[in-house]
């Protein structure tokens, strides 16, 4: 069960907050955080090394892409990656030309099921395809939780509310988030973190995205589940999103 959870406006100094596991094949390799750069943007985003895309990434006009697959749709044989649909996003000046550019590559070859959340300071958008048709949902409420296997809203993870305590500050926020994503479940709740031989949660992101300097960026990441892998910082990487830097 991929999970994404983005809180928007909770910090004046870090309008975006991020918190993400990735479940995977677990021999599907792929690479921390790192630069890329699109024809008119540059980003952060790790990497799949396999398909060549990411399914989290910013930019440098601190705009954020979270890509999940959806459960039980069928596959695709021979369709693009996915994964390169969070670069194509942020490649574009606003979200709205995101939509359509999203649009419009997936209207030119058909793409396996997919949620795509794109977000900036003031809107947060969920982009859900399937059965080769796209739906577009501004998604107003500060909070947004999905995963691969619930819509938008559906789930309600137990360790949700201690995370969104209004009086948190930004590392105290950080470190409950962690504790949410490490939740292995039982007592009848979904586990967000999951062990398996083959697949399971293979990576986590904890992100906070500055309103200004990008050398502010917070990214913690894990090369594995939360509750064994620790989190390395790859905040430093923000530099990276000024223009003079190489």
């Amino acid at each position: 069960m991929c999970i994404l959870i983005v809180l928007r406006g909770l910090h004046a100094s870090h309008p975006l907050v991020v918190a993400a596991n990735r479940d995977e094949r677990r021999d599907r390799p792929a690479s921390p955080p790192g630069l890329w750069l699109g024809e008119r943007a540059r980003g952060l985003s790790p990497r799949d090394r396999r398909g060549g895309g990411t399914w989290l990434a910013i930019d440098a006009a601190g705009r954020f892409a979270g890509l999940t697959n959806l459960a039980g749709v069928s596959p695709v044989p021979a369709a693009p990656s996915r994964g390169l649909l969070p670069h194509l996003a942020l490649d574009q000046p606003t979200l709205d030309e995101a939509v359509d550019a999203v649009g419009r590559r997936i209207a030119a070859e058909l793409h396996a099921g997919f949620q795509l959340v794109l977000a900036d300071p003031a809107r947060t958008l969920v982009l859900r395809h399937a059965a080769g048709a796209l739906e577009v949902q501004e998604w107003r409420d500060p909070v947004l939780v999905l995963t691969n296997e619930h819509a938008p809203g559906a789930l309600a993870p137990r360790a949700l509310p201690v995370a969104l305590v209004p009086e948190l500050d930004l590392p105290q926020r950080l470190d409950r988030l962690a504790d949410l994503l490490r939740d292995r479940g039982g007592d009848g709740q979904h586990a967000i973190c999951k062990h398996g031989e083959h697949y399971g949660t293979v990576s986590s992101s904890l992100l906070a995205v500055p309103a200004a300097d990008p050398r502010g960026l917070i990214w913690r990441y894990a090369a594995g589940p939360p509750d064994a892998a620790p989190y390395r910082d790859y905040g430093n990487l923000g530099r990276r999103l000024l223009p003079d830097d190489g």
